[in-house]
């Protein structure tokens, strides 16, 4: 009889459980954080297929509903001064692209793995960990990045480095607690289909966050937590199976009807929370 193994959770170090072998899936219950531990060789790879091929509809549709939610959160830090804001993560730009013509005074910093160029953006190609950034930033935010990493703690650090005193921070994610996820879990355990599941929770991403552990590494990064929402994301920027149109208009209208009952109820897909740095105590 094989014993369960145990890891330590990246976010609050205690000892977490294996939960599903196959998928290398860990369950914290001290934070509820569920994660996946692979070897680096195992991993997702991060290339100009990243973009056009694997996630092709999420990057053909930006949130822009989500990109206005954030500048109205920016706008008080700003007030009539211009200001200087970092994107870590930043794809291919589409945020700061966004943000250009609305803010032409604003100083707008990219970084990310990938290339990116604009006449009136600072793009800088590396990792935020070694990349020469000239901070601090009144405003830093991060879209759909760390549930890519394997190290989170030094991540928050960086950022907190990163952010002036009296400086906004929005981190954005995906949802381990919302109704989506949840379904799949379900139906997953009663055998039904484990196509969702298996797609959730591929090795695409490494963390998956939940509400509780969200915020938990932020308090324990140096923030205060300001709001908190949890949301839907465009219908059309969902990543369907390749295979066939009858499947795929199948997948989207399931999807589309869980994100119509979600949202009311405060269990979308996605995470995006303000904080700031914390007084000093």
């Amino acid at each position: 009889m094989n014993e369960s193994k145990s890891a330590p959770c990246p976010i609050c170090e205690a000892a977490a459980a294996e939960r599903d072998p196959e998928l290398h899936l860990f369950w914290c219950a001290d934070c509820r954080h569920l994660f996946t531990k692979l070897p680096k060789t195992a991993q997702e790879t991060y290339g100009e297929s990243y973009f056009d091929d694997a996630h092709k509809r999420w990057f053909e549709n930006p949130d822009f509903g989500l990109f206005a939610r954030v500048e109205r959160a920016i706008l008080p830090v700003a007030g009539t001064r211009p200001i200087r804001l970092l994107d870590v993560g930043c794809g291919r730009g589409d945020f700061l692209k966004w943000l250009r013509p609305r803010h032409p005074d604003w100083h707008l910093t990219g970084i990310d793995l990938a290339p990116n160029q604009h006449p009136d953006i600072e793009f800088i190609q590396g990792d935020v960990a070694t990349a020469p950034l000239a901070g601090p930033y009144d405003v830093v935010v991060t879209f759909m990045v760390v549930e890519h990493l394997e190290e989170i703690r030094p991540f928050f650090a960086k950022m907190r480095s990163l952010l002036a005193d009296g400086g906004l921070l929005m981190v954005n994610t995906f949802n381990n607690d919302s109704l989506i996820f949840r379904i799949a879990r379900a139906f997953n355990r009663l055998g039904l289909s484990s196509a969702a599941y298996r797609r959730l929770y591929s090795h695409h991403h490494l963390q998956h966050y939940s509400r509780r552990s969200i915020r938990e590494i932020l308090v324990r990064s140096g923030f205060d937590v300001q709001e908190h929402r949890c949301h839907n994301y465009p219908l059309a920027a969902v990543d369907v199976p390749a295979a066939g149109r009858l499947v795929e208009l199948v997948y989207r209208a399931f999807v589309g009807l869980v994100f119509l009952v979600s949202d009311p109820l405060g269990l979308g897909i996605e995470h995006t929370v303000f904080c700031r740095p914390a007084a000093p105590r």
